[in-house]
């Protein structure tokens, strides 16, 4: 009985140690992008900055292993079979980086570049890690790419999301926007609370209905604009 005690609590030694290496990446250092290359995917567009002719887009990677005690290289390249700018011109980033010692996380900062061609054109840029001697690329379950798409056309901006159209300002349409941005003096609600964003929606919603009763209701394709909005 002694014996087969011995041999349990061997085993049990064992599997902890193999657990604590597989969650540790067998001591080796994978990186990852923070963000993924569907869901997580980043779409910009410089309508909401007219003034700029560059953009600064800031991606956040992170790596699992043995900390960095000392300055080590990585690389994020393009991957040029996804990708449909083109590095210099559409957009730009270094892609050979230190990473920065003692610490879990670095921002690349990726540079868009507005062109003539984005009036009227949607560009992706996807980026995904390249291993180096001092990185792997992160297992199949972390985001080894990530993708941007911009332009310079009017595109729904990521606040208005699901929740936004149902409660206050319906389903987005250009036009929708530019009523919106007329009506309130406002572009971005982002982080905004719901009393502010009650505020607004009926801003927008005063507004149509006053547009109304003047003889000039405001369309929005073939049916009148309209918010769903109580108040």
């Amino acid at each position: 009985m002694r014996y087969i005690i011995i041999i349990l609590v061997t085993m049990c030694v064992f599997t902890a140690c193999s657990e604590d290496k597989f969650t540790t990446y067998d001591s080796t250092r994978y990186l990852y992008f923070a963000k993924g290359i569907t869901a997580d995917s980043i779409t910009e567009s410089f309508f909401f900055y007219p003034d700029e002719t560059t953009h600064d887009i800031r991606l956040e990677l992170l790596f699992a292993g043995d900390p960095v005690t000392e300055a080590m290289t990585y690389r994020v390249d393009v991957d040029e079979s996804l990708t449909t700018a083109v590095k210099g011109t559409d957009f730009d980033f270094e892609s050979e980086r230190t990473w920065p010692v003692g610490k879990e996380r670095d921002t690349l900062v990726l540079k868009l570049i507005k062109t003539p061609k984005l009036d009227n054109q949607m560009f992706r840029v996807v980026l995904k890690v390249t291993p180096t001697t001092n990185f792997e690329v992160g297992p199949t379950k972390n985001a080894r790419s990530q993708r941007v798409i911009f332009t310079s056309k009017a595109i729904a901006p990521a606040w208005w999301d699901a929740h936004i159209t149902q409660y206050y300002l319906g389903d987005y349409s250009d036009a929708k926007y530019a009523e919106f941005i007329e009506a309130t003096g406002i572009s971005d609600m982002t982080n905004f609370g719901p009393t502010e964003l009650r505020y607004y929606a009926l801003k927008l919603k005063y507004h149509l209905l006053e547009l109304k009763n003047g003889g000039n209701p405001v369309m929005d394709g073939d049916v009148e604009m309209s918010v769903p909005i109580v108040g």
